[in-house]
C-alpha cells in the first residue's frame, strides 16, 4: 500500500488524467475530506462541505483540483466555489 503523501493542489487544464508524480494514465480514484469548520474564512456556512481528492492508483499521490461537494440533507449536490463564495449548483 503506498505511503500517503501531502495533498497537492494543483489546476486542470483541458484534462487531468496523468498523475504528475509517476505518469500513472488511466485516471484517478477519488476520496472526500471533511473542510474544516473551524478555519477562519469570510464564508460561513450550516452545510458540510468535503473536498473531492484525487488519488493516484499507482503510487497514491493526492490531488486537490478545488471540487466541493456537499452531502447534507436528502439530495447530494454539488458545491461551487469562486474565491471567496461558496453556492450550491
Amino acid at each position: 500500500m503506498p505511503v500517503l503523501r501531502e495533498i497537492e493542489v494543483c489546476k486542470i487544464d483541458e484534462e487531468f488524467r496523468v498523475c504528475p508524480a509517476c505518469g500513472y494514465d488511466y485516471g484517478f480514484h477519488t476520496s472526500f475530506l471533511k473542510v474544516d469548520a473551524s478555519k477562519k474564512s469570510p464564508v460561513k456556512s450550516t452545510r458540510e462541505v468535503f473536498k473531492v481528492i484525487l488519488i493516484c492508483p499507482e503510487c497514491g499521490a493526492r490531488y486537490d483540483v478545488g471540487w466541493r461537494v456537499s452531502f447534507t440533507g436528502s439530495e447530494p449536490g454539488v458545491v461551487r466555489t469562486t474565491g471567496h463564495q461558496v453556492s450550491t449548483v
